[in-house]
């Protein structure tokens, strides 16, 4: 009997509504990442605010922390569980190995992470995807009780272990040498070379970011679940038979998250007494609104995908997030290429990391929509599925 190649899923069997949420979750981490990519946030104060900042920088500290802060990277989370999914279960459909395809899919992913971290940047989410994914192959064969049941009981474990956080009482623990090591870092990234750049990234980023690895995966792993329940129960195939349930959750993460986010600026600013530092305690709240505003976004793009007007409004979102990968790399080569380029790194405002984003971004959306109207794959994409599935895909349509 002849042996089907495994292949790349084609632009035919995409889901559409996936690629759009996927663009969509892009811009919104473009946004969390741009001041990590101006400023030494690892060694910054708690408020995450700039060395030296105005009032204009502390309102828009304060509206991404509302609606953006830990709100997108819950979105890429839920993605990434329900793409694992479909992988799976169309590698099994046309007789391939999926395991072992999904396995060589991770490692490729967890190279891509690796040289991100190493070498560029120590905000890098593509480790930990791999680290965490290795988790799916456990629950892929389990029944959708199971999945929903893990899911919920790592998210109400994890955010009880938050909700403690809020009792301990304790002081800021900004120092005086993490105020050196911020300004150590805006010389090195501004005027230091190559050698000098990845000396401090290893000496003083990437440990801090090794330190707290096994909360990212917490973090991220019932998100994973809750994404592979969603595809499993047919809510991208046939969102139509869901309706219903979308409108239920759109209802419940609306009433979850008024409340949630309207905490944050009184927790941040005092006026709420609670036991812990307010700006300790505000990224509780910053946590728990990610998790209800995650479900309120991605219902109310569903939700918007359902009707004529809304999907002629998303529709540019689409190629962005078919091309997530080489995007999500891209802005980090080229916001670090602009602060390095015009000496920007901890000298930069939130209001200009907020014009690049609103700059770069829709150019992205452009070069997207141009590169697949003659190509089949992003530049990147293609390189992961040559790795992944070991041929070379024809690039060209």
């Amino acid at each position: 009997m002849t042996r089907v190649k495994a292949s790349p899923v084609s632009a035919e069997e995409r889901i559409a509504e996936l690629d759009v949420l996927r663009g969509f979750a892009l811009f919104g981490i473009f946004l969390v990442n741009m001041p990590t990519f101006l400023q030494p946030d690892l060694f910054l104060p708690e408020d995450r605010l700039p060395l030296s900042h105005t009032a204009l920088d502390e309102w828009i500290r304060l509206l991404f922390d509302m609606f953006v802060q830990a709100k997108f990277y819950t979105i890429f989370s839920f993605l990434f569980g329900a793409g694992f999914y479909l992988f799976m279960s169309r590698a099994e459909q046309k007789g391939h190995p999926a395991t072992r395809l999904y396995l060589r899919r991770l490692t490729v992913l967890m190279l891509f992470g690796v040289v991100h971290l190493l070498f560029f940047w120590y905000g890098d989410i593509l480790h930990t995807y791999a680290l965490a994914g290795l988790c799916l192959l456990w629950f892929y064969k389990r029944q959708e009780a199971s999945i929903r049941r893990a899911a919920l009981l790592l998210l109400i474990g994890w955010n009880l272990l938050m909700a403690l956080t809020l009792l301990v009482p304790g002081e800021s623990s900004y120092s005086a040498e993490t105020w050196q090591r911020a300004r150590e870092a805006i010389t090195v990234y501004n005027q230091g070379g190559p050698a000098e750049w990845l000396q401090f990234r290893w000496t003083h980023e990437i440990p801090i970011v090794l330190e707290y690895e096994w909360m990212n995966v917490l973090s991220v792993l019932p998100l994973f679940l809750l994404g592979l329940y969603a595809a499993k129960k047919g809510v991208f195939h046939r969102p139509e038979q869901h309706a219903a349930a979308i409108k239920r959750v759109w209802l419940l993460a609306l009433a979850a998250s008024v409340p949630l986010v309207a905490m944050i600026p009184p927790v941040q600013s005092g006026a709420v007494d609670l036991p812990a530092p307010p700006e300790l305690a505000v990224l509780v709240f910053i946590e728990w609104s990610g998790l209800s505003l995650c479900a309120l976004y991605i219902t109310s793009l569903l939700l918007l995908l359902r009707t004529g007007r809304g999907r002629k409004l998303l529709a540019p979102l689409a190629p962005v997030g078919r091309m997530a990968l080489t995007n999500y790399l891209a802005q980090t080569v080229l916001s670090l290429g602009i602060a390095r380029l015009f000496h920007l790194y901890g000298q930069a405002e939130m209001w200009l990391g907020l014009v690049l984003c609103l700059v770069i971004f829709p150019l992205q959306t452009a070069w997207s929509r141009w590169w697949l109207s003659r190509y089949r794959f992003g530049p990147l994409e293609w390189l992961w599925r040559c790795l992944t599935y070991g041929f070379v895909p024809p690039m060209k349509r």
